[in-house]
């Protein structure tokens, strides 16, 4: 065998760019990060199947970006928590990008399945290994098992050939490494020991295998991680185990030779039940030839294409900044990317609870269908979060609304696309089809439900967007006009004087024409403080002086609250409103503010099922003085502590710079002007809970 320029060149972690991966997990990573109900355990049961995949996350996590975040760490399951969903799908995207598809490697098909099959039966044997002997980390045995023969696969992607020829000149399990040595310049042992050491782990993974493939009297007193893998690796070998391996392993680990072949014949069960874990069968056993494209290459590539296209499109969605705007590219994605010109959407009314038409849609507009009684796909799509069709339904079934949609459009039929996202429902688009363009489409089902959804979160970001932008622009107005009134009130000051003296020179001063010229400055300074007057008082959040009924605003605009704030979030307004509270003398508006603020900040801190109480009491003492409490509480995540000295200044807030904390600032501003106190607190269950106190009469 000739040898490469780069035969003795160590490892590098670009090397695992280039080794090649399970086509299966890949291509069911993908759609699963596609998913609406994305689980993190099963992201992680996925990507533990394959060695290049799981030593890419690992080496991401221990990287410098991350170090000063948390300890370096082994387990797959911390990675994936401290890399988040995102910079998780982005690996495994790329990585898939990186394999070519129709797999040249110069590692020959059934040469990769057997190191698949080898690693994966490696690892579940190491990890069933520490389970019985008591090792304190099985997850870690594990890892050592996927990643033991990585090295195998940096060489054999580096030179041809070099799998069976290995296998040919050393038949025996120790000599491999010599030969590679010989051969390469390094062996398998110490390039992937050399991945494992850049991770700097407190660990003695690396040297598990650096040494894995070292007599079983070289390991004898070594640390257990060390004998473990070295076990496994025995034991895990597609021949059966030698009778001198099993008395190894018994003097190992006090393990009986039938104990040690019961874990066996296990492991390879869980071998066979794998390929169906996987969706495929043909990436995981022996295809018979060495060029076959598996049908988990052609899932990968298929899978690889629906990203593709979808990137495209939010590439379209993302730069549009109003509703209209978003949906008329929505409409033309669908013509783009399924060729369908008739697309039309049926958004859902929060106010009405109806699914309506868009007003410039001509004649759809007059569309109006009640999800409570209506029978037509556009209903069914919206109840069962399902692509539902028009097509292969019974005439008699076949809903009203169904008909004149298809009349509407000059359509065989109608197919429904849900437009959700993991936070909400906002309606469907329904698009006009024949009966041969549903065939060509049901092959894109997949295609068609993550369009559905990247539209779906393009809406749904919009308006996101488009309330913040509309809160931060009413509460710049509220303390601008805070601002206003403070200024207001010093300039009546000096106002107030230059009044009082012109009054006295009237008094002091005889000719006429003195008190004429008096009387025209006394007549504009009163035109003056009318006009401040007016400009004090041109808001609705005036103190008026007339007393109120503290409980009966809280009612009225609780409902008004719960209707528009918490209920579409899924979120429980409840009230303990105490009896006979006293009328209080001034600032009904001001408290309505108040309260409009503080529970808005709630619901936006809340998930779904969360409560917020409004509660009040009286005769609440405070440095001797009497005040009416009204109370605001949720049971959210509370409020950081490093928050809470500057909660209520107008640049502290958890909700980006463009917020700039002004609600509360405006709040704590308005109870000022009452003469009254807020006090913020977290409560003993989670949560935090605001505390006005206002001056009672």
């Amino acid at each position: 065998m000739s040898e490469t320029a780069d035969s003795g060149r160590p490892f590098d972690s670009t090397d695992l760019l280039a080794l090649p991966v399970l086509p299966a997990v890949v291509g069911d990573l993908l759609a699963a990060f596609g998913d609406d109900q994305l689980d993190l355990q099963r992201l992680t049961q996925l990507i533990r199947y394959d060695a290049v995949l799981s030593a890419r996350m690992l080496t991401v996590t221990n990287s410098v970006a991350y170090a000063r975040q948390a300890p370096r760490t082994a387990s797959l399951e911390q990675s994936l928590t401290r890399l988040g969903l995102d910079t998780a799908r982005a690996i495994v995207t790329t990585t898939a990008l990186c394999q070519s598809p129709s797999f040249p490697y110069p590692i020959p098909t059934s040469e990769l399945n057997r190191f698949w099959r080898h690693s994966l039966a490696c690892a579940q044997m190491a990890r069933r290994l520490a389970e019985m002997t008591g090792y304190p980390d099985p997850d870690e045995a594990y890892l050592g098992g996927l990643l033991h023969d990585l090295g195998q696969l940096i060489i054999g992607v580096r030179h041809a050939g070099v799998f069976r020829e290995v296998r040919v000149l050393a038949p025996l399990q120790h000599e491999i490494p010599n030969l590679e040595r010989r051969l390469f310049g390094a062996d398998h042992c110490e390039l992937g020991a050399a991945l494992v050491d850049a991770w700097k782990l407190n660990s003695f993974l690396a040297d598990a295998i650096r040494f894995h493939h070292l007599s079983a009297e070289e390991l004898r007193g070594t640390h257990p991680l060390l004998r473990l893998l070295h076990v496994a690796n025995t034991l895990s070998q597609e021949e059966e185990p030698r009778q001198d391996a099993l008395l190894n392993a018994d003097r190992f680990f006090s393990l009986p030779p039938a104990l040690l072949m019961q874990a066996r014949a296990e492991v390879d069960r869980e071998m066979k039940n794998l390929a169906s874990d996987l969706s495929v069968v043909a990436a995981v056993v022996d295809v018979g030839g060495d060029t076959v494209s598996t049908p988990a290459q052609a899932h990968l590539r298929q899978t690889l294409q629906e990203q593709s296209l979808i990137n495209e499109v939010r590439m379209v969605l993302c730069p549009v900044d109003d509703e209209i705007t978003l949906l008329d590219a929505i409409v033309r994605c669908v013509a783009i990317l399924f060729n369908l010109p008739e697309a039309h959407f049926f958004l859902h009314d929060p106010a009405t609870g109806m699914l309506c038409g868009r007003e410039n849609d001509g004649r759809l507009r007059e569309i109006v269908i009640d999800p409570a009684v209506a029978d037509n796909v556009v209903n069914r799509a919206w109840q069962e979060q399902q692509i539902v069709h028009s097509f292969g339904e019974k005439t008699a079934k076949i809903g009203i609304i169904d008909y004149q949609l298809s009349r509407l459009w000059g359509t065989e039929g109608v197919l429904s696309l849900p437009l959700h996202t993991s936070a909400q429902s906002l309606g469907v688009l329904g698009i006009g089809i024949s009966s041969a363009q549903l065939a060509r489409l049901l092959p894109q089902t997949r295609l068609l439900r993550l369009f559905a959804r990247a539209a779906a979160t393009a809406l749904e970001e919009l308006r996101q967007h488009e309330v913040h932008q509309r809160r931060v622009q009413e509460d710049r107005a509220l303390l601008e006009q805070q601002r206003l009134r403070a200024a207001l009130h010093e300039i009546s000051n000096p106002i107030t004087i230059v009044r009082n003296y012109l009054y006295l020179l009237s008094t002091e001063l005889e000719p006429p024409v003195a008190q004429e010229e008096l009387r025209v400055l006394r007549e504009e300074t009163e035109r003056v403080s009318r006009i401040l007057l007016r400009l004090g008082h041109s808001d609705e959040t005036g103190l008026e002086r007339s007393c109120f009924d503290l409980n009966g605003t809280i009612r009225d605009l609780a409902r008004v609250l719960s209707d528009t704030l918490c209920r579409p979030r899924g979120i429980r307004l409840q009230l303990q409103l105490m009896d006979d509270l006293p009328l209080l003398e001034q600032g009904r508006d001001a408290v309505r503010q108040i309260l409009l603020n503080l529970v808005r900040n709630a619901s936006e801190a809340l998930e779904p099922s969360g409560t917020i109480t409004v509660s009040t009491q009286d005769r609440v003492n405070l440095q001797g003085q009497q005040y009416v409490e009204m109370t605001v509480a949720d049971d959210g995540p509370g409020l950081p502590s490093a928050l809470r000295t500057a909660l209520f200044q107008p640049v502290a807030s958890t909700k980006g710079s463009d917020h700039a904390g002004l609600g509360l600032a405006i709040v704590k501003n308005l109870v000022e002007e009452l003469d009254g106190h807020i006090i913020c607190r977290s409560t003993a269950g989670g949560g935090a809970e605001f505390l006005v106190l206002l001056p009672r009469s």
